[in-house]
């Protein structure tokens, strides 16, 4: 199971920090790597785009427990930035991917950028 803890809003150039607290789910899975980007997308009633602004790979340990990982992301400083219209939206989210034996894990937090 995966949770996430972070910063509610963050300004663009910064960096979003953040927590993933995950607990192994079976004691016959094993952990290749954790995955964790910040992504945007629009939403509402105009064209639908996406875009991937920053991506690490978490260090895990052959044999770690269960555990808090930190993730530190840079928002790119040309945004795009945070905002709810009348005909479109877009919004911004932290994803999380356990790449385990068997199936992966998935987890997502929103957060939002504001300008800095």
């Amino acid at each position: 199971m995966i949770g996430i803890e972070l910063q509610e809003t963050v300004e663009a150039g910064d960096f979003i920090t953040a927590r993933i607290h995950w607990v192994r789910e079976g004691a016959d899975r094993s952990v290749t790597r954790i995955l964790a980007d910040v992504a945007w997308r629009t939403g509402g009633e105009g064209n639908v785009a996406s875009g991937v602004a920053r991506v690490t790979q978490v260090p895990v340990r052959k044999h770690q427990p269960d555990g808090v990982f930190p993730v530190r992301l840079l928002i790119p400083y040309e945004g795009p930035i945070s905002f709810e219209g009348e005909l479109i939206s877009l919004s911004w989210r932290l994803r999380v991917r356990v790449d385990q034996s068997g199936f992966d894990e998935f987890a997502e937090a929103e957060f939002r950028v504001v300008p800095g």
